[in-house]
């Protein structure tokens, strides 16, 4: 049986819940959002399989086989750096793949989904900075690779991970793609924020972009478009997500933050790559990192349909934070996630935000630190 000692213990998955025979484990939402499992005992019989399943783990795979630099310029209108992941699940599409990915649902929550039309691609499309709904997806994965379908399956590197210790005895028809992940913000935090800006702006939310790509490749703002036109773009969100205040907290123990990756291929923006290769990204349009971890990756990536410019980069010259540790929790986050349970959004970002007393003398204490060190 799954025992979970410590929160930061479990990835949320799901991996357990679709593994389990006997249908004794079901995935629950904390007050965050967050899903963990639990488990019915007068169902379960003690088989293991859920613990020798759990992929929460560190990887031992070999490091990265290949580094590159890589943009798509007719997919980077739509895309939040380089066009990848679009590239990639065009590709695996075309060559028969059912394609997985995390998609923005009507009522704005964020829902992995499975695609088998072209049409179905679009929505996969852009960063979605919170963590994704998986419920039913690791079944559906499992079922695909029983009947002989070849898969494609992209998701933060612990949800990858997942996915492939869940579906090991037919690794070869699934192809794995994640991301140099910053940790996965809390869900019910983003359904928060967008009833408090829906009541600030008096108008339900139509569409929301977690980064919006119009302002150029180095902005990071969120944009919603409410249903009665007017539109909103700034940092309220997006603040608080880089201030680690509302990540899960398997995410500060993350042991997927290496180059040691167990997925066959690794995506993420190639910042830094103006200092590598001079004039090969300097339109702020943005630029993808391919990181090919498998010979399975690299043979999948070795073409593409889609017109790209490719070079290879030494990737320790564009080594990111999360490539080599975990992000640190903001020593705040228990109170941030209380105050929140307690009190709602609108008392959080009045806490916390841009404009908070907090985050004000945060910054004086720093500034006055830094005066004295020099």
């Amino acid at each position: 049986m799954i025992k979970l000692a410590h929160r930061e213990d479990c990835c949320g998955c799901g991996a357990c819940a679709a593994a389990c025979p006997h249908g004794a484990i079901r995935m629950e939402a904390d007050g965050m959002g967050f899903r963990y499992p639990v488990v019915d005992r007068t169902l379960c019989v003690d088989c293991g399989l859920c613990e020798k399943i759990c992929a929460f783990k560190p990887v031992t795979a070999p490091v990265v086989t290949s580094a590159e630099a890589i943009r798509f310029p007719e997919l980077m209108d739509r895309s939040q750096s380089g066009g990848l992941a679009a590239a990639l699940m065009r590709k695996a599409f075309r060559e028969g793949y059912v394609v997985y990915g995390a998609a923005i649902d009507e009522d704005s929550t964020v829902r992995h989904r499975r695609v088998t039309t072209p049409e179905g691609l679009e929505p996969l499309r852009l960063s979605k900075y919170v963590q994704s709904d998986m419920e039913g997806i690791p079944q559906q994965v499992l079922q695909d690779l029983k009947a002989g379908r070849k898969v494609l399956f992209t998701g933060t590197p612990c949800q990858c991970a997942g996915i492939g210790s869940l579906c090991a005895p037919y690794r070869e028809r699934l192809l794995l793609a994640d991301i140099v992940c910053h940790g996965v913000p809390a869900p019910a935090v983003w359904k928060g924020y967008l009833a408090y800006a829906a009541d600030q702006a008096g108008a339900p939310v139509r569409e929301a972009l977690f980064r919006d790509p119009s302002l150029g490749w180095h902005e990071h703002q969120e944009r919603l478009v409410f249903a009665d036109g007017k539109t909103y773009t700034g940092d309220r969100y997006t603040f608080l997500f880089y201030r680690h205040l509302m990540l899960r907290p398997s995410c500060g123990t993350c042991p997927f933050a290496s180059l040691h990756r167990s997925s066959d291929i690794t995506m993420a923006d190639c910042w830094g790559v103006e200092k590598v290769l001079p004039g090969f990204a300097d339109d702020n349009r943005g630029c993808s990192l391919l990181l090919a971890n498998t010979p399975a990756g690299a043979a999948f990536c070795s073409d593409f349909p889609d017109a790209c410019q490719r070079q290879a980069v030494d990737v320790q010259k564009v080594l990111q934070r999360n490539l080599v540790r975990p992000t640190k929790p903001n020593r705040f986050a228990k109170s941030f996630e209380n105050a929140y349970l307690r009190k709602g959004f609108a008392f959080v970002l009045g806490r916390y935000g841009r404009e908070s007393l907090n985050y004000k003398l945060e910054q004086w204490i720093w500034a006055v630190k830094k005066r004295f060190r020099k």
